[in-house]
């Protein structure tokens, strides 16, 4: 799962992890949180530093961390075309709104599971936390339906 580097041990595989509480910190700079909804197993890792540059130069943006987030987020184009990742599959699409939504809160930059890295802007926070919200009222089958 992780390549070699100076703080990190390497991991092959992990079968099976529980979060008893909160989020898992790995070291000072990496975070492991719980974002279920494409399975109920996902997993996000929060970065603190990483070697991503913003326009005009300079490590990172606003002091938030990077978030390699497997399949919450299929690429950066279904933050507007929610199809995309629904179709692709999701075990609780309400669960996984409100993980995206939370995730890019947090983050800077998001490195998603079929696209290449992303930088998270407020108009795309505000987009997700729409969708999030827009959810928690109603509730939505695998084919992207949605039933109040």
């Amino acid at each position: 799962m992780f390549g070699r580097c100076s703080k990190v041990p390497v991991f092959t595989h992990i079968s099976s992890f529980r979060f008893v509480a909160g989020p898992f910190r790995l070291t000072d700079d990496i975070e492991i949180q719980a974002t279920p909804g494409h399975t109920m197993a996902c997993v996000t890792v929060l970065v603190a530093r990483s070697n991503l540059t913003v326009a005009g130069g300079g490590v990172g943006s606003g002091g938030r961390p990077t978030a390699i987030v497997g399949d919450l987020f299929e690429r950066r184009q279904d933050v507007e075309d929610e199809r995309l990742w629904v179709e692709a599959g999701s075990e609780d699409p309400r669960a996984q709104r409100h993980h995206r939504a939370r995730i890019a809160a947090l983050a800077d930059w998001i490195i998603p599971g079929h696209g290449g890295p992303f930088r998270v802007d407020p108009s795309m926070r505000e987009t997700l936390r729409q969708q999030a919200t827009a959810s928690r009222g109603s509730s939505q089958d695998g084919d992207g339906a949605t039933t109040v």
